[in-house]
């Protein structure tokens, strides 16, 4: 099986060896390789262009493609991947054909998120933790590190959500299952990863609950509603002030 890893740092694992992002040629050819990668569509040579040098086009920029493509079908071959790799249609686009079976790093963890949310869904919550753990861990792992460039800026973005949705899911999952110390950590951790987002407190104020601490739940309440005011100038949402009501009915003074 071809193993494609995206995040981490580049690496093509296939039927006859390796190579790393260290074998492509600079930032520029660590950025067309994950680019025609992760997108899994032809793209026409003058947009994978605009996004490789991001708008700023050098003056011999169909020439310097055509080496970076070029090197990149060689080192595909290199690994026992002639005739999936990268092609230059007459139509002038580029795009990675990868064999039926090949596993790629973010699609795997996004179809794991996916379902994770299914399973959560329909209170399959051992599911849930599988999944999302391993999630997890590959939309931790860093992007192209030091590739300044709109379209990476784009995917970080995309990874960060995604990782938030698996902290989310995970927290809510632990909590359903018990396990409520651990749920309340991995809500720290969401709302470290987004402080200004409500679902980490809502997490982490059921999660104390849960575990009887209720003063720890007022606490997180209360930090939630000190970030809101302070950061952006408004109050928790009624989801969440609604959520604290109930905590309060269900507590020892209820």
């Amino acid at each position: 099986m071809t193993r494609v890893y995206l995040t981490g740092g580049l690496r093509v694992d296939g039927p006859r060896g390796t190579f790393l992002d260290s074998d492509l040629a600079g930032a520029q050819g660590r950025l067309t390789f994950a680019i025609l990668a992760a997108e899994r569509r032809p793209i026409a040579r003058d947009e994978l262009a605009e996004l490789v040098w991001d708008g700023d086009l050098p003056p011999q920029w169909n020439n310097a493609l055509t080496a970076i493509v070029s090197k990149i079908r060689n080192l595909m071959s290199g690994v026992g991947l002639a005739g999936r790799e990268v092609v230059t249609s007459a139509g002038g686009t580029c795009v990675i054909v990868w064999p039926a079976d090949a596993w790629v790093d973010l699609e795997d963890a996004r179809r794991r998120l996916d379902r994770a949310e299914g399973a959560l869904r329909r209170g399959d919550y051992a599911a849930v933790t599988v999944d999302t753990t391993v999630a997890s861990a590959v939309f931790r792992r860093p992007f192209l590190a030091g590739v300044p460039a709109g379209w990476v800026d784009e995917q970080r973005r995309l990874h960060d959500e995604a990782l938030y949705r698996c902290l989310s899911a995970l927290a809510e999952a632990w909590s359903a299952l018990g396990a409520h110390a651990l749920a309340a950590s991995i809500a720290e951790s969401a709302i470290r990863h987004d402080p200004l987002r409500e679902i980490g407190y809502r997490l982490l104020i059921a999660a104390e609950a849960g575990r009887g601490d209720w003063g720890a739940a007022m606490g997180a309440y209360a930090r939630c509603a000190r970030v809101l005011e302070t950061e952006l100038g408004v109050t928790p949402s009624r989801a969440t002030a609604a959520l604290v009501e109930t905590m309060r009915s269900a507590g020892p003074t209820g």
